[in-house]
């Protein structure tokens, strides 16, 4: 059916009555099921009122004074300049009118920060396009995203219509959980750009900036499950991003954290997999958290989100692609941080063996969890800074340093001085070449530590060991052949100096 026949068959179901969507149509502010939410919206009627009562009294005096001083019932304009009384009376009034104001909507202000005296404080994190929740009192930590059924009606040509999907893009995979008669209080920032998090019900919403946090505060009598939606524009998938806070009683929310937390301590299945078990599982983990950006089929999206058929890198070697993944790089997310070993690993697994590619090749849950830099789903509660070990690292070999340098240069160096280092001149320079990767090793192991310009402080997130490797790769490889190496019990006496990190 073309452009015009749709719209003039748009226009005959609407003559005949029949919509093909509907949504609530409300001209007042919610009232909401919280204190504070009921106080905003007592504020908004009493300042609404006053405005109608403004508008009724001058409106009505205009209209009073045309009617009967009109110049058909031989009335003529007074002539006065500068009355002092009635200037006194127009600006007395309006300010008290204003201080009226201002004392109701300073407390309710005033109200809506005061997070002291929280009986408990849950950190939200902003991703594209999910949220990550972290109960900072019991340690549950988990990612919130699209449910399911959402998520396959929403993609072009599904055939499933959204009406059948109940909450249809108001429904989450794991919703936020909090006990009612509870003060509750919520750090908000972001990993990536700009988030909004917004629940009507509770009154307020609060921006999600990445390096910066921002507090508030929720108080649910009642429970009962409350919906709401990510209201910054984050980009590509930012209608797909909702909220779900489902409110239990104490009894019941015990419950919840006692299984949660089970959950949680169970861990990935690490267990040897066939090639057909983990392609099954991993259309699954592409389809929930890849093709969204990549597609259904993993053509992508030209210019924006690279193909994943035909790519290079997933027909390349399995181990990088592995650290991409884990460790994110530009657009790309960590899912290192969201997914657990047995998911990356099927996901992985799937993409080299699908979606037009033919590896034939697949990787084990148990060399991902090797890979990751802490326990998946488990809030990252050690600071990054190495410090001097209890046992200094033990010596290695060039060609272990070797290996093991390849791996943290791709995991750590690669988006910035590309895989042979050859760089993006003149922001990133090359390392093939390079003066100070073929010049003095210490010059070297020092801009490693401290960092400099654009370069980040790798002596505060990567250990003795992955630093000495790294050191010893860009100078025997990418085109280099200084021929040395560095041990990481050099680099573990170097690490002892640095200043602690304050990751408060």
């Amino acid at each position: 059916m073309n452009k015009s026949k749709q719209f003039f068959a748009s226009v005959t179901l609407m003559a005949l009555g029949l919509r093909t969507a509907h949504a609530d149509y409300k001209l007042n502010l919610m009232q909401g099921v919280t204190k504070i939410s009921n106080d905003i919206y007592d504020l908004h009627m009493l300042i609404l009122w006053i405005c109608v009562f403004i508008g009724i009294a001058v409106f009505g005096t205009m209209f009073y004074s045309i009617f009967h001083h009109r110049k058909s019932k031989g009335h003529q304009a007074a002539q006065f300049h500068e009355n002092t009384t009635v200037e006194i009376i127009w600006t007395i009034i309006p300010t008290l009118i204003l201080v009226g104001m201002a004392i109701p909507a300073t407390k309710t202000l005033l109200e809506l920060d005061d997070v002291q005296d929280s009986d408990m404080s849950i950190k939200v994190t902003g991703w594209q396009w999910k949220w990550e929740y972290e109960y900072l009192d019991s340690g549950i930590h988990f990612f919130s995203t699209l449910d399911e059924a959402s998520n396959k009606a929403r993609q072009v040509g599904s055939g499933i219509d959204p009406r059948t999907v109940p909450h249809y893009l108001l429904n989450v995979d794991k919703p936020l959980v909090v006990p009612t008669k509870k003060k509750i209080r919520f750090l908000f920032t972001a990993a990536d750009v700009l988030h909004a998090w917004w629940v009507p019900d509770l009154g307020w919403k609060k921006d999600a900036v990445p390096g910066f946090i921002n507090e508030a505060w929720t108080y649910v009598e009642n429970p009962g499950t409350y919906r709401g939606q990510c209201t910054e524009l984050c980009g590509k998938d930012h209608g797909f991003m909702p909220i779900v806070v489902v409110a239990m009683d104490q009894p019941e929310y015990d419950v919840w954290v006692k299984k949660t937390k089970e959950e949680l301590q169970k861990g990935p299945d690490l267990s040897v997999q066939t090639r057909e078990q983990l392609m099954a599982k991993g259309e699954a983990v592409y389809a929930k958290n890849c093709a969204t950006c990549h597609l259904p089929d993993g053509k992508g999206i030209p210019g924006a989100f690279p193909a994943i058929s035909g790519s290079a890198i997933v027909n390349g070697d399995i181990m990088a692609q592995a650290s991409m993944i884990i460790n994110g790089k530009n657009a790309m997310p960590a899912f290192g941080k969201m997914l657990k070993a047995d998911e990356l690993a099927q996901v992985i697994t799937y993409t080299r063996n699908a979606l037009g590619n033919a590896k034939g090749d697949e990787i084990q849950p148990k060399a991902i969890q090797e890979m990751l830099p802490t326990n998946p789903g488990a809030a990252e509660e050690e600071p990054k800074i190495q410090v001097k070990q209890e046992t200094p690292e033990a010596d290695m070999s060039k060609e272990e340093l070797l290996a093991l340098g390849k791996t943290i240069y791709s995991a750590n160096c690669v988006s910035c001085h590309q895989a042979e280092g050859q760089g993006n001149p003149p922001m990133f320079p090359a390392l093939k070449g390079s003066a100070v990767v073929n010049g003095d090793i210490n010059a070297q192991v020092d801009l490693m530590l401290n960092g400099k310009a654009m370069m980040p402080a790798f002596g505060q997130s990567l250990g003795a060991k992955e630093l000495a490797a790294v050191i010893t790769y860009t100078r025997n490889d990418l085109g280099n052949s200084v021929n040395d190496v560095i041990q990481p019990s050099e680099i573990d006496k170097l690490q002892a100096t640095l200043p602690a990190q304050n990751n408060d």
